[in-house]
């Protein structure tokens, strides 16, 4: 019996596998709207009609948007194929700005879930084109075949269907192997969790909450996949910095290449982005089937990553670890909200991120915005990461503060670490500030202070000298770099840190 039993087993696998129809739509039967039951015209301009059962884009008017909409739910675990069957009204006319497109339930001028063009075969053939989605949680959507603003086509569609089987992806956690996490050395001590600081200890701090947000954490591997999906879920978290788009707070963005030769491929689609439920994106390389390739994920900047997962196309890709960093040791880098990278465009973009691509090094960012504190037992924590080197600052304009913190924080640093470099920053410059701040020769007088007592390997950047006031602003805010300051801040950094850690 046992051979029976197993292929009955196999074949209700199979049945369970198989896809089921979700809607069929032709145009041989109309409603008094003058479409199938369930769809509505979208839009204004470019006639669409129903004719000979078919639908028709007339191509009139081709300077405005138009087509047909249905509302329908999407349940989790499934995977859903839209289809539609077109063909051109004329021979040889090639089908462009027509287009399938999910969105939330509302208008198509709102935000996006997935889109995919429309296209047609030759000689008259109709061709099936289909925008495939895995929704994370049940959800109401609104499906559109909608010609875009202009190219308007002249075609006929045969048909409208959708069809879903149960959601097969391999999902793998992004904080487990095969993949490595990097820059964030407490991850072990929190579970697994993207944080910055440990839990246990550092939960009482004030800035707590702000040591959540991963930046500077990095996921890297090595792999032959010719697709990865990535499955993100911010724990319902805030995007908090109105002077920063929730873009920028919350996206990945995704080089290739090795530590000495990082290019940047892709940043998560800002319609994707949703703070309240998980959500899937995806990348495809440009690579040779079959080729091995190295990426880096860099993690949100101003949101919580509750989890990561990732999904690699073909299920059987190739992982391998990454190479490594030229130099086996961290650059720890201390300060505010400056380094967190406020005002960056993404989170490969703040200048802590950007100088450490620059030398292919490792970066531990503990830029923690709305730091007031510099406390010990801070300095306690970086003293407990074997560092290449320890950045402190930019520093806060708060004098009295800093006169006392930040000559502590580096006693501290030295009784662990006799030999390791030190390198003092200054306080950044601020729009309409002529002269130096008063925070930034108290830094001055500590390295010289520091130097005289026979500190042999402390170092002092002056962050206030490398911008000001000019026809193109370095600063979204005033204070906090844009893109453009942050690259003039790193420039800077390079040079001094190749001199001080060796680094050809």
């Amino acid at each position: 019996m046992k051979p029976v039993i197993t292929v009955i087993a196999f074949l209700f696998g199979l049945q369970v596998m198989a896809s089921e129809i979700v809607f069929d739509t032709t145009f041989g039967k109309i409603e008094k709207n003058g479409l199938p039951a369930g769809w509505n015209f979208h839009g204004s301009g470019t006639p669409v009609c129903v004719e000979d059962g078919r639908l028709l884009f007339t191509n009139i008017d081709s300077k405005r948007e138009s087509g047909i909409v249905m509302k329908l739910d999407l349940n989790a675990g499934f995977e859903y194929e839209f289809s539609v069957e077109v063909v051109e009204r004329k021979s040889g006319e090639s089908v462009g700005c027509l287009y399938l497109q999910l969105n939330p339930t509302g208008e198509a001028g709102s935000k996006v879930i997935c889109q995919h063009p429309v296209s047609t075969g030759n000689l008259g053939q109709y061709v099936t084109s289909t925008l495939k989605y895995i929704p994370q949680r049940t959800q109401s959507v609104a499906l559109y075949l909608y010609s875009k603003r202009s190219g308007t086509p002249q075609i006929n569609v045969r048909r409208i269907f959708c069809q879903r089987k149960p959601d097969t992806t391999r999902w793998l956690p992004a904080n487990r192997p095969p993949f490595t996490v990097w820059g964030l050395p407490f991850m072990q001590e929190n579970n697994g969790a993207y944080y910055r600081y440990p839990e246990a200890r550092m939960k009482h701090l004030p800035t707590w909450g702000v040591t959540c947000y991963p930046s500077g954490g990095r996921i890297r591997f090595k792999t032959n996949a010719t697709r990865m999906d990535l499955r993100i879920d911010h724990g319902k978290a805030g995007f908090p910095w109105p002077e920063m788009s929730a873009l920028s707070m919350a996206c990945m963005d995704i080089y290739q290449g090795t530590p000495e030769d990082m290019v940047f491929r892709w940043r998560t689609d800002r319609n994707l982005l949703d703070k309240d439920f998980p959500y899937c994106a995806s990348y495809s390389p440009k690579t040779k089937p079959g080729e091995m390739s190295e990426y880096t994920i860099y993690l949100p900047m101003y949101t919580t990553l509750k989890s990561l997962d990732i999904a690699l196309t073909p299920v059987d890709a190739k992982v391998e670890k990454p190479a490594p960093y030229k130099l086996t040791k961290p650059v720890v880098w201390y300060s505010t909200s400056f380094a967190h990278g406020a005002g960056a465009s993404g989170p490969s973009m703040s200048f802590p991120a950007l100088t450490a691509r620059i030398l292919g090094v490792d970066i531990v960012n503990l830029g923690i915005s709305g730091n007031h504190q510099w406390l010990a037992e801070e300095a306690g924590l970086l003293a407990e990461i074997d560092a290449a080197i320890y950045i402190l600052g930019p520093i806060l304009g708060n004098v009295e503060l800093m006169a006392e913190r930040y000559p502590a924080m580096i006693r501290i640093l030295r009784e662990k670490h006799p030999a390791t470099p030190i390198l003092l920053v200054t306080r950044l410059h601020t729009l309409g500030v002529e002269k130096p701040h008063e925070v930034n020769e108290l830094v001055r007088k500590l390295h010289a202070e520091r130097v005289a007592a026979g500190d042999g390997n402390i170092h002092f950047l002056d962050a206030f000298t490398l911008y000001s006031d000019g026809p193109i602003p370095c600063t979204i805010d005033g204070v906090h770099v844009t893109d453009l300051g942050a690259k003039i801040i790193a420039d800077a950094f390079v040079p001094e840190l190749r001199k001080i850690l060796d680094i050809k």
